[in-house]
Formats: structure tokens, C-alpha cells, sequence
């Protein structure tokens, strides 16, 4: 016959009794394990996450402008590393933390082809407005980026500056544009931490009025871009290089560029 015991007026089995211990010495080694591991956590230093110093250096040595001829054509970047990428351009030192960055993107071939379609059609439209030359340079770069970048860029990102991200903060223009080449700057760098990911920054001078105009904004930004002294300042150009592939690059001495000024009576 089974044992039962009395509880508050309830009868309970031995076996009910067993199964209920074991539930609570279970939920109770639980609990001390989350505890520790709160505590353990509770104590990391964040600095550990971070890279050396030699580390950071190396980086910023290694970053390379790479230019589209060199792209691996039909390579695509990870839908993983373009968000990286823009995480890293959306990280960007902004002053007033008004972040005047903003971004069209770009991503295959028909895109970038309809991008320099738009490119050529408002030279068209606009080729009375533009002096020859202009138009002649236009047309020669045109056909050499038509040649390479459909079939070689992964990604085309425009860059848009908000001139005035929030309504009560004005800045001077050029803190606005800094804060956008510095997002270019983390792109750069990021990409560089990628594998086998070139970029460049395409200034957009050889297209200059189109770059410049009220029809660019509207037709790649929308609402992100609605004033008129919004800006586009060019295109961050994305793609694959060869593997075992590596560019070189030189910097005179950093003395010959700084002055020292010392304690002054």
C-alpha cells in the first residue's frame, strides 16, 4: 500500500513528493546557474571587444580605394555585408547627432543600368542649359562607366546629406558634409575588413549637373531628400575583387604635414 502524507488538509503520495523535490532542486540549480552567468557578464570589460591598437592601425593602413575594373563581374556582396557596411556608415561621429547621411541603394545590374539611363536622359533634356564641353566629357565617361559597372558593380550606393536632418538644429553646411564623408570613411573601412570587398567614392564630377539637380533627389531619395538645399554628394561603388588579389598605396611622411607649436611665453 502507498505512503501518503497530509499537507494543509491535502493527502499527497510518496511518489508526489519525489517528482515535486525533484522539480524544485532543479529550478533552484537553474536559478544559480543564471545568477552566475548575470554576474559573470555583469563584470566584462567592454574594452576586450575592441581591437589593438596595431590591429586598428593595420586596418586603416590596408584601406585601399578599388576601382570597378578590377571587380570579379556577377560577384555579388552578402545581403550580411551590406548591412555591415551601412551599420558601419550609420556609426559615423555627427555633431548634434543629427546623422545627415542618407542612402540610395542600388543593387543589380538593371538597377545601375536604369540609374545611367536616368544619367543620360537628363543630359538630353537639359543639353541647351550645358556648355559643350560639359557635354562632351559627360558622354566619354558615360560610356566607360556603362562598359563596367553593370556587369562589375555588386552595389551602388548614392549618398544624399539632409541639410537640416533635425528641425531646431542647423549646422553650418560643411559639419554636415564631414559628417557624411566620415560614413564613407566607415564604409571604406568596413569593406576593407571584408573579404575580397573593394569600394571607392565616386564623386559624381563627371556628372555633375545631373548629381546637382532636383530631379536626381526626388527620383532616387523621395521624402529622405526633400529640400532644396539637400545634397548628393556622389556614389560609394561596391564590388568583388579576385582572390589573392592587392593594392598598393603610399603616404608622404605625416612630420611633413604638422607644425609644432610649443609653450608660448
Amino acid at each position: 500500500m502507498a505512503t501518503v502524507f497530509t499537507l494543509f488538509g491535502l493527502s499527497f503520495s510518496m511518489e508526489t513528493v519525489a517528482i515535486a523535490t525533484f522539480v524544485i532542486l532543479l529550478v533552484m540549480r537553474f536559478s544559480r546557474m543564471a545568477s552566475s552567468s548575470l554576474t559573470r557578464n555583469a563584470n566584462v570589460d567592454t574594452t576586450t571587444l575592441l581591437p589593438s591598437a596595431n590591429q586598428t592601425r593595420n586596418l586603416i593602413l590596408g584601406r585601399r580605394t578599388v576601382m570597378p575594373k578590377e571587380y570579379q563581374p556577377g560577384e555579388k556582396l552578402s545581403a550580411e555585408e551590406i548591412n555591415l557596411i551601412l551599420e558601419a556608415a550609420n556609426w559615423a561621429p555627427t555633431h548634434q547627432k543629427n546623422e545627415p547621411w542618407r542612402f540610395a541603394i542600388l543593387d543589380s545590374a538593371q538597377s545601375i543600368h536604369e540609374y545611367l539611363d536616368f544619367l543620360e536622359q537628363w543630359y538630353t533634356d537639359q543639353a541647351e542649359k550645358i556648355s559643350d564641353e560639359d557635354l562632351k566629357k559627360f558622354k566619354n565617361k558615360l560610356a566607360g562607366v556603362r562598359n563596367e559597372w553593370p556587369e562589375k558593380v555588386s552595389h551602388l550606393l548614392i549618398l544624399g546629406m539632409r541639410r537640416q536632418a533635425q528641425e531646431k538644429k542647423r549646422l553650418p553646411e560643411w559639419e554636415e558634409i564631414c559628417a557624411v564623408a566620415m560614413s564613407v570613411q566607415n564604409m571604406h573601412l568596413m569593406s576593407t575588413a571584408l573579404e575580397r570587398v573593394g569600394g571607392f567614392w565616386s564623386s559624381h564630377t563627371w556628372c555633375r549637373h545631373a548629381r546637382d539637380s532636383p530631379e536626381l533627389k526626388q527620383s532616387y531619395f523621395g521624402d529622405l531628400l526633400d529640400d532644396p538645399e539637400d545634397r548628393v554628394l556622389g556614389a560609394f561603388v561596391l564590388g568583388k575583387y579576385a582572390k589573392g588579389k592587392s593594392f598598393r598605396s603610399a603616404r608622404s611622411d605625416i612630420e611633413l604635414k604638422c607644425c609644432k607649436i610649443g609653450r608660448r611665453e
